[in-house]
């Protein structure tokens, strides 16, 4: 049963929000793009495991995507999927990298070797996950649960993936991700006695989502860019022109005649990801390209978002402002 749905994460959205603000030729843009291709792929490889955890039998589980906790020493970690049984957890992190593929154990890192010959040295997922076992481990002593094993297995999700100088015990922690199914039957097997009763069981599932943290990132700081720098206004999903107005009830596109409702939605979480997770009625105006002052307050009280103050100083809280996003 699935009790944290995959999402992009919010550092993911807000590179795809930074792309739709900056214009192409800016000097950050190519490290934004390169930055934001690399959590695509990690995406689509994260998504690519969903089907093959529908061989499960959900009722035994709790499963959770994305899960990012704080260990007792302050330490954030994030899991792509944890798997968890009333005997056992069972991390899983997922590799969407083609090639040809070498761990290397000793040096405690993974190497794609490419068709030039030339080698590509990577983050060992392998030490990753021994380190999410040991501080997820800290994680349920600290919290009074019972001591849970947790087993790990790194799933490479690329089809066009091969390993070279594979071993039985490196098989043991990595498998292609069409024998998943396979490699998590043989883990259950391994651990056939319960340590959680029902009312643990569900109580640590709980916990664990309510201690998930999404991962906060300044992308105005982090790229030095300034907020004048961003395209303001409220951008067309059809075309891209970022000059859309409304008229009556509907957004409309001056270069395309798209018309939508919601257009401004998008605008307003741009500038929660990108700004601030506040905003005041001249922010909203200047950030919509809205003239009237009066529109503006209409949009906001629509909302029904938290505010503190009154009048021009109001301020309204964006912190649970959230539209759904197409993966």
């Amino acid at each position: 049963m699935i009790k944290m749905h995959r999402e992009k994460s919010n550092r993911m959205l807000i590179h795809e929000a930074g792309l739709r603000r900056l214009v192409p030729s800016h000097h950050q843009y190519p490290l934004i793009e390169q930055e934001y291709g690399k959590m695509k792929y990690g995406y689509k490889g994260e998504e690519a495991l969903d089907y093959y955890l529908t061989f499960l039998p959900h009722e035994n589980y709790h499963i959770l995507h994305g899960l990012r906790i704080k260990d007792p020493k302050g330490r954030y970690f994030q899991i792509d999927t944890l798997l968890i049984t009333s005997t056992h957890c069972l991390i899983i992190d997922c590799k969407y990298v083609s090639g040809k593929l070498e761990f290397d154990e000793v040096g405690c890192q993974l190497i794609r070797h490419k068709a030039d010959g030339e080698m590509e040295r990577m983050a060992d997922p392998l030490s990753q996950v021994a380190r999410h076992r040991y501080q997820l481990s800290l994680w349920l002593e600290h919290h009074g649960f019972p001591s849970l094993p947790i087993a790990s297995l790194v799933a490479l999700t690329h089809s066009k993936s091969h390993l070279l100088k594979t071993s039985p015990s490196l098989m043991k922690k990595v498998t292609f991700l069409t024998n998943l199914p396979n490699r998590i039957n043989e883990i259950n097997a391994l651990h056939s006695s319960a340590v959680l009763n029902k009312k643990d069981f569900n109580k640590l599932t709980k916990t664990l989502i309510k201690k998930h943290t999404p991962d906060s990132f300044n992308f105005l700081q982090n790229y030095n860019i300034k907020q004048e720098e961003l395209i303001k206004g409220v951008i067309c999903k059809n075309c891209g022109f970022n000059m859309m107005k409304k008229k009556r009830k509907y957004w409309t596109c001056k270069r395309c005649n798209s018309q939508s409702l919601s257009a401004h939605l998008y605008a307003l979480e741009d500038y929660k990801l990108l700004i601030s997770t506040t905003i005041q009625n001249k922010e909203l105006r200047d950030f919509l390209l809205i003239s009237s002052a009066s529109e503006a307050y209409n949009i906001l009280v629509s909302l029904s978002l938290p505010s503190i103050g009154d009048k021009k100083g109001r301020i309204y809280s964006l912190e649970h402002f959230r539209i759904s996003f197409s993966p």
